[in-house]
Order: C-alpha cells, then structure tokens, then sequence
C-alpha cells in the first residue's frame, strides 16, 4: 500500500512526529559498575554481539563510544560500522544514576552507501534526536537499566514508517544493552 502512495507524496507536505523508543535490562551488577560501562563503551567486538536481523538487514553494528570529559558538556562519539557516527552532547550528568544527551550523525563524513537514501539519518525523512540510560538500582540489589531514544520521522506514512523505526531502535538499543550486561556480569 505505501509503494502504492508513493508518487502522491511529493505533493503532500510531510507530518512530522516524534517517536519513543524505550528499552530495558536487569543486570546483576552494582550502580557504580554499569555507569563504568555506559558512560564510554570499549570497542565492541563481532563476537560481543549476537546476530540480529538488522545487521542481516545492512545495518551498521555498534563499534566503541567515547567521551570526552564527564559531565554536562561532555561529547560523546558512538561509532558503528562503515563511518556511521553520532555526536552525543551530554545534557544530564547525574552519576550512577542518570546520563542523557543530544544526538546529532555526522553527515559530513557518512559514506553514501552506509544507508539507505530513504533512512539517512539527519536527513528529510528520519533523525535520531536524543538518548538516555537511567540506572534503577533494585531491591536484590541488582539494577534495571533503562535505555530510551527518541527519533524524528517526517513521511506522509509515518504510522507505517514508525513501526519499521521503532524496531529498528530497539533491536539496536537490546544489542547494546546486551553488551553493557554481559561486560557488567563477567568483569
């Protein structure tokens, strides 16, 4: 049915909404451990990550993420396969607790060929805006992480465009999940 739609989407102006992807994980580890592991993210090894029908898909999978200095300001570089950076500017700085940040793809020096025209991130249809980790310490004293993003979809499909977005989203944001779990448990 979109494909159908298609051509009569150049006349239409496109809606724009905002999307809410949230995704979680409990990890038997402390508060203090996790944000270790969340803050900057060591490189990622091919075989940290389980196979994901995403990467099967041509998405780039996640390589290392870096910071600059700790604290509201920081800049965090989240890097993935085939020069698909985000620039993470902290925006919430609450230690063990609470880390939130603006995002913005480095388009200047993204590779044509790393996305599809249509899911170029930054560009007309689609951005990713923001991202937070919450550390929820539980009462067996493990921690609930929680990871939330949230995304700019402007088609005139946006329902449907969203539930391709949101999957996407969280696929990526479990995977990464897993990593920061598996790290937090057998460090």
């Amino acid at each position: 049915m979109p494909f159908l739609l298609a051509p009569a989407e150049t006349y239409l102006n496109a809606p724009v909404r905002t999307r809410t992807v949230a995704s979680e994980i409990i990890i038997h580890a402390s508060p203090q451990v996790i944000w270790q592991n969340v803050i900057r993210v060591p490189a990622i090894s091919p075989a940290e990550l389980q196979p994901t029908w995403t990467q099967r898909i041509g998405f780039p999978r996640p390589v290392e993420a870096t910071l600059s200095y700790e604290g509201v300001g920081g800049v965090r570089h989240a890097s993935f396969e085939r020069g698909l950076v985000f620039i993470e500017t902290v925006t919430a700085w609450e230690p063990e607790h609470r880390i939130a940040f603006s995002i913005k793809a480095d388009t200047a020096h993204i590779p044509p060929t790393t996305l599809d025209e249509h899911v170029t991130i930054g560009g007309p249809y689609f951005d990713v805006l923001d991202g937070e980790y919450r550390l929820e310490l539980l009462p067996d004293g493990d921690t609930l992480l929680h990871l939330t993003s949230h995304q700019r979809l402007s088609t005139n499909f946006n329902s449907y465009a969203g539930l391709w977005s949101d999957a996407v989203m969280q696929n990526l944001q479990t995977s990464i999940l897993n990593v920061i779990q598996h790290r937090c448990e057998h460090a």
